[in-house]
């Protein structure tokens, strides 16, 4: 009659063994908690330290298939001698593990396998169903993410876009219309003798001077043209020089001389980004001076805001302050389409915030 005595006559053997299963279930933690790996990636990984913890690793080999696919180390081997266990998902069965061996071994309470073999495969069965769950829901929460990236990116493309009508229409039409308003005052000026209706027609000219200027503020506000006329960089030389005829703030751009690749959405959102963060500067920060540096860094344009001022307290950088609540916009807007936003700040000691975006092909408009 075979023997079925679950303990062997060697304790010290008995102890080799469960030490085994332990050094396996700590391999397969290891394994799973691993960062970067694929679901891919863990199943093949895991399925390389499973046999050893048999009593028989030189014939023992493992396989898994979940959802039709299978994984197997070379010594598995489907035959009479197999152990296996259902792979359970959320109360559903997605796949099975299962150890064979490839020659016949003495008989044990499961065929050649031991009970403590049996409890180990469905500790490891286990294991790989709460690991295939939380692949799983990390793949569907970036394929989630990646869409919303997607749809912010369109619709700051539409944003723009739509800026871009309303400036074109400002300058073509209402700009038009009240510099030709201005050139027949002048004329009527130029004809008129009557020192009282001299004086009416000129303060209307002032008004009419200011309403263009403030329109062709408001053109630069909302889309400036020079941004797809001539680029990014070309668009920051002019804001430096905006800034500093706005706010009396000196701003210096520091580029490192190569083009700027970036796709219109982010050139968009990137140069809006840093008029918020200059004006901000302006507005807040009490420094009179401030530098944008532009870099280039594997994939991605790194573009920093620095300014000498009062700094920010890290208590305070939140919604509330006025600065603060610029900040968390731009922090978001940039998020939602990949890009990042690092704030290093010290009270008395100037502000630097980072804004890292993709790298992107340039895009006639």
């Amino acid at each position: 009659m075979p023997n079925r005595s679950r303990v062997p006559n060697d304790p010290r053997r008995f102890l080799a063994e469960r030490l085994k299963e332990l050094d396996c279930l700590y391999s397969i933690s290891k394994i799973s908690e691993g960062k970067g790996l694929t679901l891919d990636g863990v199943i093949r990984r895991m399925i390389q330290v499973i046999p050893v913890a048999w009593q028989y690793p030189e014939v023992a080999g493992t396989r898994v298939v979940l959802e039709g696919k299978e994984y197997r180390t070379r010594r598995f081997v489907p035959g009479p001698w197999i152990q296996q266990c259902p792979i359970i998902v959320q109360g559903a069965p997605v796949g099975a593990v299962a150890v064979s061996y490839a020659e016949e071994r003495p008989e044990r309470e499961e065929g050649p396998f031991l009970h403590e073999e049996r409890n180990l495969l469905n500790v490891i069965a286990q294991r790989l169903g709460e690991v295939i769950e939380r692949k799983w829901s990390e793949r569907r929460l970036a394929e989630y993410q990646a869409k919303l990236r997607s749809l912010a990116a369109e619709l700051a493309l539409s944003e723009e876009r739509e800026r871009r009508r309303i400036a074109q229409a400002l300058h073509d039409r209402i700009g038009q219309v009240l510099a030709l308003i201005h050139i027949r005052i002048g004329a009527l000026l130029e004809a008129s003798s009557d020192s009282r209706l001299v004086r009416e027609l000129a303060a209307v000219r002032e008004l009419v001077s200011e309403s263009i200027a403030e329109t062709r503020s408001l053109t630069y506000d909302l889309s400036p043209p020079i941004l797809y006329e001539l680029g990014f960089e070309a668009a920051l030389d002019w804001l430096a020089e905006w800034i500093g005829q706005q706010y009396g703030v000196a701003v210096e751009i520091d580029g490192d001389g190569r083009p700027v690749p970036l796709s219109l959405q982010w050139r968009t959102t990137l140069f809006s980004a840093v008029r918020e963060l200059l004006v901000n500067v302006a507005k807040h920060s009490g420094s009179t001076s401030a530098r944008v540096r532009v870099r280039r860094n594997g994939g991605r344009i790194r573009v920093s805001v620095e300014d000498t001022g009062v700094g920010m307290d890290p208590a305070k950088r939140g919604k509330k302050a006025p600065e603060g609540f610029g900040l968390f916009s731009i922090r978001e807007r940039l998020g939602s389409m990949g890009g990042e936003v690092a704030i290093a700040s010290r009270r008395g000691k100037g502000t630097t915030v980072t804004l890292s975006v993709p790298a992107g092909e340039r895009k006639t408009d």
